[in-house]
């Protein structure tokens, strides 16, 4: 409720010059460096995943998740009703939208590669453009990973004019099949695969001196062609790269 009274003040204030919205910048981000990892404000995550002084890696990403999604679906829904006819202005999501690669083509790395995909982008733009997410999520994720009610599903099937990507970095992915300690339950490990740019010295692309991403321009065309393909053929604005 906070957060629409917030975005209706500024469609009220702003509407008229600004024609482009964006509702939450990189969700996943803030899920899983603020409440997985705890590497970003506020700073939660279990003890056996990091040093922080609260949280839960198991539960609070999906949570916070599931409520940025509503809180979205809510806040489109005032903009559509109330000002888009006046204003003309379109309305979305800004997601990173990292690419992932199986790090040799195995059958099992190919299954792990597409979970990756399906927890790190299907996370929301499933629920986005199909009111629900992704089946591996339900399956892996179980009782921890919240549910929507059938309005709610109903609102954010199709919220969005637009979606806004960022994309820096393309990944390998590798099956993980270790059992996970059901002591030691995180977002992070959920998808049983490790993600990493580079594995026993092989590269997913050229250092450019930039931290740990490398240089890989064609995972932009991968993920914008596969947004093409699964989701119907959204709008797409690169937002950040």
């Amino acid at each position: 409720e906070d957060f629409s009274l917030f975005a209706e003040k500024c469609f009220q204030e702003f509407g008229d010059r600004v024609k482009y919205w964006t509702t939450i910048n990189e969700p996943l981000v803030f899920c899983m460096y603020g409440y997985d990892k705890g590497l970003h404000a506020p700073g939660r995550c279990s003890s056996t995943v990091g040093n922080c002084t609260a949280g839960n890696s198991a539960t609070e990403p999906y949570i916070v998740a599931h409520n940025l999604l509503l809180a979205h679906s809510a806040v489109v829904k005032i903009y559509r009703t109330k000002y888009q006819v006046k204003q003309k202005g379109s309305i979305g999501m800004a997601l990173v939208t990292n690419w992932f690669v199986p790090f040799k083509k195995s059958l099992n790395n190919q299954k792990a590669t597409q979970r990756v995909i399906d927890f790190y982008i299907g996370w929301f733009l499933d629920p986005l453009t199909k009111g629900e997410y992704p089946e591996s999520m339900r399956s892996l994720v179980g009782a921890r990973l919240p549910r929507f009610t059938s309005q709610q599903s109903k609102d954010l099937k199709g919220s969005f004019d637009f979606l806004g990507y960022n994309y820096y970095v393309t990944l390998f992915a590798l099956n993980n099949p270790s059992p996970i300690n059901p002591n030691k339950m995180a977002f992070s490990l959920d998808t049983h695969a490790n993600v990493t740019s580079t594995i026993n010295g092989v590269s997913i692309g050229a250092d450019e001196g930039v931290s740990s991403f490398r240089s890989y321009p064609y995972g932009l065309w991968e993920i914008v062609n596969y947004t093409k393909h699964r989701y119907n053929n959204p709008t797409i604005y690169i937002t950040e790269t």
